[in-house]
Parts: structure tokens; sequence; C-alpha cells
């Protein structure tokens, strides 16, 4: 029967067509009859991890990505699932990680297992269970029985598994997560329970993530795409004559019989269509089968843009007939430039499918980065770099048949066209950097520069040992253990002493090598690196933490002593007021905070009474955190504690990990109270500056522990991080000889702490009886007094990025000898002390250096001509060789145990006067509150006019606290008696001159509003 349409009302039609549109729809997106995608934040209730082996590992349930461990010490691609967020995530490699041999002598594995809940499959005639993942797995020894397995149970013991690795090889990133779906009808369908488990066997490393899990209904005819089999993402070696596979499934209930035509196309272009013929060779229920595209080239680029759509007559599930991928090869070099154009603050440039940008932020700050496909990510965000706006750029853009110029006041970039070459010129037009060889890209970034056998290279972080790195070769990767060569705080920054920076915006481990080979190379498949151009390397630091931040400004009694044990192990925590606190004031030793729970798993009680009665001693309050800071609201804001310390346990991981990690300490403890965040962290990255002492993890006492960590000291202020320090003593062993002489030039360095609980005998510094006491006491009033001097040089860190221990090469840049190695066991503290640890077991110390200018003994005044090496100089274990600059300020405090005990009424003046005039900047704010970033602050200008006149300028500025009043004391350092001393302008009674140390000048100056100048004239 013919129908005619003209008289069918359109009501009826429209309805009939929204019948059949909601048909197709179902067909096309079968309603998941269980869902699980993890974004309550952690494991869902009912699931269960049951103990496999010796071990009871844990998976996690995180928002972060798989972080690093050994051999691959970089983060994982940032994603689980297309919706991102929460997953679930197991950490293989962290678990074994430099340990991996051990395990495989033990003859164990990570092993760890999760179940779900029970799932009610009742009714269900089929069920097709649908999730995402992405895993790297290392082939390193596997067990027999190894897998990545999903199963499938009704009485959660007898399962049916899948090894999801496939064809997936050892190593390979997976930039996007991977849609899986398996047909479990012959296991789920009708059961009332069933349960879902993975299962993580028999494989040492590295990490497994799962996201969006869905059981539905299996339609009655429905091909998919399983996955690419042929390639990976990244790691390919591509050829003239290559072949594409692809591997389909039947995920319906039924046998397919029909033809499936598959079409594929290649950087856009369509690929000759294949077609399965099922009609032949019908594809039954869970069958999967190849699909072969041969002779296809890929040689021609370093990039291929792949998509497959698969067509069946009456599919009824849409979604996953296609698959979108990118594929790149192993290694590929940049060729000739094809096109450019200019942008907002610099150029665009296209070299085949590759894409670059050469940015300008500042005159002396641009960034070049490469995208082999020509889609820029940025997978490190904002935790890096804070700070990448453009500020007031002028960038000049001209060009010629062979290069392109960018030019600025301070800088000329020029991009060479063919083939595509970078170099850098600072404003004088002085060669700063030039590549060697075009940037190659693949499974990682390489840049090479052309070597200069006169340029010294500095940074790459915390490198136990080393702080000069000229022809040598660095990793940007955790690990390398505790002691010398390891890699405590890695950071992906270098200097060079000719005049530029360099920062790598990624978390992915690299290698720097300095040799004459001067390679560059991150695990990416891709490049952005921040370049920084400067006069001097202060400058370089400068415009280095203007993009990263600044160094966090410590409080005035972070920079006291510090005490870490656990003393919930035989007892409670109040004991440490008895056993630690009260020895303190019995011993008469200065003090600044405490850690009471420095121990795993060794948790508190009573802490809000310990805090309150600590404080009365002097103390501020810390906590060791292993699991995370989510107490910290109560910890901070109600108890009253004032630092995290984020250990191993917690941070361990590194990269983004520990970055996160050290912000939410820091951000919380300054989010429940009106204090400065104070976080001591290991595994720190670039950024960890901003937050957080870095530390140089957990070691054995010895002379070589002394030796190594003054470089180290040294060379992680060249990253920025200014409060960088290891354990005084270290934690384990020890001796009192070494006690003594760790502590005195750790009292020079910004932060210092001693952790008991470890070794033998604990780590106070009365422990080993007398004479040692009384020289760790000596050295501890001594840090106290210089407080006003430590606490100018932290806020100078805070503001430009110049750390307080410094390199020599930072105050004397043309003196060759500070380049390199000769004068790596001795620094700078500022710009006036001059500290050479005594590392030896001998009472004398060979080898210091003196640079240019005049230089007094801080303990007997002798004075030394500068361009000098001293040999034999007479150290007995009191004395700490130490020398101060002619023509330096070293403001003090009044003798104190602890920040606070007594008023700073009295500005006492250590001056040592030189040939010239000297100026000195003395800073004061609060000391503990956050107040200063509001413009709570003062400087006070002192003035050195040669020997004869000191100049205090009223103090400028306000805060909470200030006194209007305060006497002065100045000690000035003369070899010649005065005849009188007048101050303002009236003849003074109250000095004295003693010829101790060469001849030491006190005057009482008397107490004077501190608005108003106060001049010494000496006649």
């Amino acid at each position: 029967m013919k129908i005619n349409m003209s008289v069918i009302p359109l009501k009826i039609i429209f309805f009939i067509l929204l019948i059949v549109a909601a048909e197709l729809s179902g067909y096309t997106q079968p309603k998941p009859f269980y869902k699980e995608d993890f974004s309550g934040g952690k494991i869902p209730d009912g699931w269960s991890m049951p103990k496999v082996g010796n071990w009871d590992p844990q998976w996690i349930v995180t928002n972060q990505p798989y972080p690093g461990s050994y051999k691959y010490q970089q983060q994982a691609p940032p994603i689980a699932s297309r919706s991102r967020g929460y997953h679930l995530q197991f950490q293989a490699g962290y678990f074994s990680d430099e340990d991996v041999d051990a395990w495989l002598k033990k003859k164990e594995y990570p092993d760890g297992l999760i179940i779900s809940a029970p799932v009610n499959c009742s009714g269900k005639s089929s069920v097709i269970l649908k999730f995402q993942e992405t895993f790297r797995w290392w082939n390193y020894h596997p067990a027999d029985t190894a897998g990545l397995f999903v199963g499938i149970s009704t009485d959660s013991i007898h399962w049916q598994q899948w090894d999801m690795r496939r064809e997936i090889r050892e190593n390979s990133d997976m930039l996007l997560p991977l849609k899986e779906e398996l047909n479990i009808s012959r296991w789920a369908a009708g059961q009332p329970k069933v349960f879902i488990r993975f299962y993580w066997k028999g494989i040492q490393a590295w990490y497994w993530m799962v996201d969006d899990i869905e059981l539905v209904e299996a339609a009655k005819k429905d091909i998919g795409i399983v996955r690419l089999l042929s390639h990976s993402e990244t790691g390919n070696q591509f050829k003239q004559k290559d072949t594409l596979k692809l591997l389909i499934r039947n995920n319906g209930s039924e046998t397919i019989t029909g033809n499936i035509t598959v079409t594929a196309k290649l950087d856009g272009n369509n690929l000759a269509k294949q077609v399965v013929e099922a009609a032949v060779h019908p594809l039954k229920s869970e069958e999967e089968r190849e699909v072969v595209f041969a002779g296809v080239d890929l040689a021609d680029l370093p990039v291929h843009q792949l998509s497959f759509k698969l067509e069946l007559p009456g599919d009824e599930t849409a979604g996953n007939n296609s698959l979108n991928e990118t594929i790149s090869t192993a290694a590929a070099i940049l060729g000739k430039l094809t096109k450019w154009e200019k942008t907002d603050n610099g150029i665009q440039l296209i070299s085949g499918a590759t894409r670059l940008k050469v940015l300008f932020y500042q005159d002396g700050i641009f960034r070049i980065l490469l995208s082999p496909d020509g889609h820029f990510t940025n997978p490190a965000s904002n935790d890096i770099v804070i700070n990448g706006k453009p500020q007031n750029v002028s960038v000049k853009i001209t060009s010629d048949a062979k290069n392109i110029y960018l030019s600025t006041p301070e800088c000329m970039v020029k991009v060479q066209r063919n083939p595509l070459l970078f170099s850098l010129y600072n404003s004088k037009g002085k060669k700063l950097w030039a590549e060697k060889s075009p940037l190659s890209f693949g499974s990682r970034t390489v840049q090479r520069l052309v070597y200069h056998p006169d340029e010294y290279f500095y940074g790459g972080g915390m490198q136990n040992g080393y702080f000069s790195h000229k022809d040598s070769m660095i990793l940007i990767e955790k690990g390398g253990g505790w002691n010398n060569g390891g890699r405590p705080n890695p950071v992906p920054f270098y200097m060079s002493s000719y005049g530029y920076g360099a920062l790598r915006n990624t978390f992915d481990a690299g290698v720097y090598d300095f040799s004459k080979y001067m390679m560059f190379s991150h695990n990416e498949n891709r490049f952005d690196c921040y370049y920084f151009v400067g006069n001097s390397l202060k400058s370089v630091l400068d415009k280095y933490t203007t993009v990263t931040g600044r160094p966090f400004m410590p409080a005035r009694w972070q920079l006291s002593m510090g005490d870490a044990n656990c003393y919930n192990k035989k007892g409670t925590t109040p004991d440490v007021i008895k056993l630690v606190a009260d020895e303190y004031i019995k011993h008469d030793m200065p003090r600044g905070w405490i850690l009471p729970n420095d121990g795993y798993g060794c948790g508190y009680t009573k802490l809000d009474s310990t805090v309150k009665e600590l404080h009365k001693r002097g103390f501020y309050t810390g906590l060791w955190t292993e699991n995370g800071v989510e107490k910290i609201a109560t910890e901070v804001g109600v108890y009253g504690t004032r630092l995290c310390k984020l250990d191993v346990a917690w941070v361990g991981p590194g990269y983004k990990y520990a970055l996160d990690g050290c912000k939410a300490a820091y951000e919380g403890i300054e989010k429940n109270c009106d204090g400065r965040g104070f976080v001591w962290s290991v595994m720190g990255w670039a950024g960890t500056h901003r937050y957080s002492v870095v530390w140089t993890g957990d070691q054995y006492s010895s002379w070589e522990y002394i030796r190594f960590h003054i470089p180290t000291v040294i060379g992680s202020g060249l990253s920025a991080q200014n409060c960088a320090t290891g354990d005084i003593d270290a934690i384990f062993g020890g001796s009192a000889k070494t006690y003594v002489r760790d502590l005195q030039w750790k009292c020079f360095t910004p932060v210092l702490m001693t952790m008991s609980g470890w070794a033998k005998k604990d780590k106070q510094p009365w422990i080993w009886g007398e004479p040692y006491t009384s020289i760790n006491r000596k050295y501890l009033q001594l840090k106290m007094r210089l407080t006003p001097y430590m606490y100018t040089l932290m806020h100078e860190a805070n503001l430009t990025g110049v750390p307080a221990v410094r390199g020599l090469l930072l105050e004397f840049p043309k003196d060759s000898i500070t380049w390199g190695k000769l004068t790596q066991y001795e620094y700078l503290l500022g710009s006036s002390l001059l500290v050479a640890p005594v590392y030896k077991d001998e009472e004398k110390r060979d080898s210091i250096y003196l640079p240019e200018g005049k230089w007094v003994d801080y303990w007997d005044g002798k004075v030394y001509t500068g361009k000098q090496w001293l040999n034999g100089y007479a150290a007995p274990l009191e004395k700490l060789p130490l020398f101060v600059k002619a023509g330096s300020v070293i403001p003090m405090n009044p003798q104190m145990n602890y920040d606070g005990e007594r008023p700073l009424d009295t500005l006492f003046l250590d001056i040592y006067p030189g040939k010239g005039p000297v100026q000195y900047h003395l800073y004061e704010d609060d000391g503990t509150s956050r107040e200063y970033k509001k413009g709570a602050y003062a400087n006070t200008l002192i003035i050195l006019k040669g020997k004869e006149k000191i100049q205090i300028n009223a103090l400028k500025g306000n805060y909470n606290g200030m006194l209007l009043y305060r006497n002065y004391t100045l000690y000035i350092h003369l070899v010649k008696k005065p005849e009188d001393v007048w101050v303002n302008g009236v003849k003074n009674s109250h000095w004295e001159y003693t010829m101790a140390n060469q001849g030491v000048l006190t005057v009482q100056c008397g107490r004077w509003p501190v608005n108003k100048k106060v001049i010494v004239q000496l006649k």
C-alpha cells in the first residue's frame, strides 16, 4: 500500500522523526548501568585492596600524574582519561625505585591489586566493560606470569582476566589515554554480583592510571577500533614504505556477517580503503582482526596525523568507530624555515609540520618553543613559570635573505633560515651562544651549542658536591642517593659566565652536558626554554626569579637552630619539653624551633599544650608530615604550629608532586595564621625556592660529608635555592669533632637543623660534653647576634634572587680563579664575610683564596692583602677560618638565645673601614608577619666615609612594633687610636680603644630617635 505523505499532518511526521531519532540516539550512546569516575577523590566505598605477598602496596586515587622514579625520572603524561581529574593510580616504580635489583634478588615484585564493590548485572543479557587507561611498563626481568591484568569475577575468587599490555611496547609513553572495551557477557550477564579487578603483577615499574569505568549492555551489532598496533605515539622509526596496522573488534553480541569498510587518512590525505570481508569470514562476538595499510610513506615528516574510520551497515554504536592519533619519530631534526610571521611579542616560524615561536617577555627575557605537530602545549602550566606576561617589551624585527633578527636594547636573537638555527648576542654584539646543529626532537628534545674554552657554567639546582660544571655532565633528575653526586633537588636551569641563563619549562628529566659536546636534552617531544640575558650572574638570577618567583622571605626565628626527633616512639609528644627544651635552657643554648614528631609514623599527642609550653621556652613548633597536609588548618590555626617538614615518604616522588606539596604546606600555614610559611623538603624542582628550604637528604657523618656540602650549598644558591642545607653532623653516625666543624660553618648559612633518633648518640649541641659544648654555644650565639646581617640578606634574596651564600664568582666575576673548582671549599656570606670551613681532621686549613681587596681575620684582626692564597692557616677546633672584607658594616643584635627574648633596643655595628666611601642598607620589619608585603618595613642607610666618619641615616619606613628610639654601639676596627670622638657634633666620652684584634674602637653613641641622623666623627 502506498501512503500519500501529503495528507499526514506535519505534527505526526515530526513525532515519528523524534521516535526514530531517539532510537538512533539510543543505538549510538548506550547508557551505562554502572559508572565510576573517582571524582570523590578517594577509593570508592566497598572497594578493597588485599595484601599481595610480603607487603601491602596501595592503589591511590589522585588528580596528579605518576611522578617519576628510577630509570623514568620524569612525570607521566598529565591525564589518565579524556575527562581528566581524579583517577585510580598504581605507582610500582615509586615502590621499587632505585632498589629494583634488591627486589629482584629477593624474587619479589611491587605487585598490587584492587577489587571493586560488587555490581548487579541481573537482567542484563550482555555486558561491556569500558574504561580509559594510561600505563608504562618496564620489561626488566619480569615474572613468568607478569601482566597488567583486568579481571572479572562473580565470587572475587575465580577470575577471568586480560593482559592490557597487548602489543604496547615497554617504555612507551601514552600522550593520550586508551579507550578500552571488553565484552564480558560470558561471565557477567545476568549475574547478581560482578567484581572488577585491576592487578599489577610481576613487573618492577612504572605506573598504571585508570579512569571512567563503565558497564553497559552490549549492542547486537557493534564494530569498534581497539588501537593502532604498528606505531606508538612517540619513538617510532619511520620508513618510506611503512605499514600501518589497526586492530578492530566485534563488541556486539551477534556475529558480524557483513563487510566492514575501513578508511584512513594520513595528514589529511586519503589512503586506499581496506575491506574486512566478514561476509566471507564472519567476525564472531569478541573476535579481533588486524587491518593493514601497506606501502605508506612516513619518512617525509617527523610527525604525522592519522585518522581511521569504520563503516558497517546497521552498526548500533558509532562512538567507537573512529580513531585519531598523532605519531612521531624517535628523533627528528629541524629542517629549513618555510614560512614565518610576526606576533604581538615575537615571531612564529614554520618548518614543514613543525612550528616554533620566539617570544619576548622583557628586553632581556625571551622564550623559544617548538611543537613537532604545530600544536603548542604547556604541561607545566603555571607551576614553574608564574610570571609569564610580556612587560614593556621593545623588540625590533628585521630580516634579510639568510636570517631573521629580533633586537631589544639588551640582546639580539638571530634566526638562520636554512638550516633553521638560533643564536644569541648581547647588546654589545658579543655572541653568547649559537646552535651548532638544528634542534632535534622525538622521544627527547636536544639543543646542541658551540663550545667555548673560556666559558663556565653553574646551576642545575642542588647537585651534591658540585657548583661549577664546566667540562662535566649533570643530570636534571632526582636520584643518585644522598651523598656526593646525588641530586636531591635538581632544577632545569643553568647560567653561563658569558652572561645568560636558560630555564627549560618542563617537569621531564634532562641531561646537561657542558663538555665539548655542549648538549642539553629533556625527555619530551617539545622544546620550551626561557633565556635570560644579563650583564652579570646576579642580573641573570634576578631575571630568572622574575619569571619563576623570588625565594621566600623567612621570619627571623626561622634563621635560628632547629631540633628534630620523634618523642612518641617510647613516650609521648610532651616528653620533648623535659628531654630537649629544658636541656637547651640548662645548657644556655640558642634555639629557634622543634620538630617533636620527626619519624616515620611517629604522630603526636597533646600537641596543643606542647606547642604552648615550647613557646614559653623560646621554641616554635613544627610537624613532620608523612601523608599530606590535610590537618594543617587545625595544626596551625588551632594548635599553633608554624612549620612543616615534608619528608621522602610524602614528596619523595619529586617533580610536580613535590612542588605542589611544598606549595600546599606553605600556603596552608599562611592561610591559617598571620605568620610566614616555613617548609623543609627534598626532591624540589624549579619553583621550590618560593616555598621551601631544600636539604640534601639522609647521610652518615664524616669529614667527606662536610667536604661535599660546601660546594653543594654554593651551587644551590646559584639556582636561587637561597635556603639550602644538610643536617648538622648528618643523621647517622657522628663524632664530637665532625659535629663542631659542621656546625661552625652552617652557622654562617641562613638555616640549620639537627636531627636525632637515627644515630647511637643524639644530635643536640651539648651531647659530646666539654670543650665541644662551649664551642657549639659560641657559634650559635654568634649566629643569633648576626641576625640583622642575615635578615638583610634574606630581604635581598627575596628582592633579587641573589642568595646569601655566594660563590666567590658572584662578587668577583672578573677574577678567573673564582670561576671553577679552585674556590669550591669557601664562600662569601653576603659580600662581606668570607667563610672557609675546615673539612679535614686537622687543625689547619690550606688553599684559602682571598680575592682582591683587604681582608681582616675576624678572630685576631690581622689584615691580609687580597689576590693571594693562604696555606697552613692555623685553625684549632674552636676556630672557623673567617674573614671580613675591608669596607664592611656588619649589623648585630644584642646577645639572646631566641628571637624575641629581649627588645632590639640596641643596634651594634661592627665596622671595618676601607679606602673609599661605603654604603650599607639595613633592612628591618616586624620579623614574623606578612605585613612587609604591604610595605610595612624600614631601611636604614649607613655610610662609611673613610676611617673618620660614620653616618647612620634616619630610618625610612614603618612597621608594627618598631622602636622609636634605640641605642647605637659601634665597634670600629682601627690600627690607630683617635684623639677624640664626636657624636652629632658633641664630644663623646663613652668610648674605649683597645689594641686587641689589631685595634678596636668601641663607641657608645647613646639613645637616639630612629628618625634622626646620627653622625660619628673621629678626630
